[in-house]
């Protein structure tokens, strides 16, 4: 098992209130030390003004960063066949690194999107600077104006 310490970010696009309540849940139990000394290395995040995007720091199983594994817990949670779960990647370079961006969709419908900021082989620190990047370009979603 290979772990990688960085941030992940989860969107509901089209879940039902009950299913994406499900799904935070399920994603706030994961991270491989959440029982560890080190906070950082513990699941914490952070979610959107809108309540639809959630931003997870923790050290991550990165074999369970893989998009079969995804389909297979999202078919576990909403209690679907996983083969019916189609997906698409996108990378997108936010600063430097790039980031992949998976939309998993069920009958023509995308539910929901999983970015890891800088992809699962960066380091701590460009995962950081990828998702403070995000975070700077879509501040009007997360932050309170003051």
């Amino acid at each position: 098992m290979a772990n990688w310490h960085g941030y992940m970010a989860i969107e509901n696009l089209n879940l039902n209130p009950a299913q994406a309540v499900t799904l935070w849940q399920v994603i706030k139990g994961k991270g491989e030390a959440n029982e560890s000394q080190y906070p950082q290395f513990r699941n914490h995040w952070r979610i959107s003004l809108d309540q639809t995007k959630g931003i997870f720091e923790a050290l991550f199983n990165a074999d369970n960063m893989t998009v079969d594994w995804f389909k297979a817990r999202l078919g576990d949670i909403f209690d679907i066949d996983p083969e019916t779960i189609d997906h698409s990647i996108n990378n997108v370079q936010i600063v430097d690194n790039n980031t992949p961006v998976v939309t998993f969709s069920r009958n023509g419908t995308d539910y929901v999107r999983f970015a890891a900021f800088g992809g699962v082989g960066a380091t701590w620190e460009e995962s950081r600077v990828e998702v403070l990047g995000y975070l700077s370009a879509n501040s009007l979603e997360w932050e309170i104006a003051e």
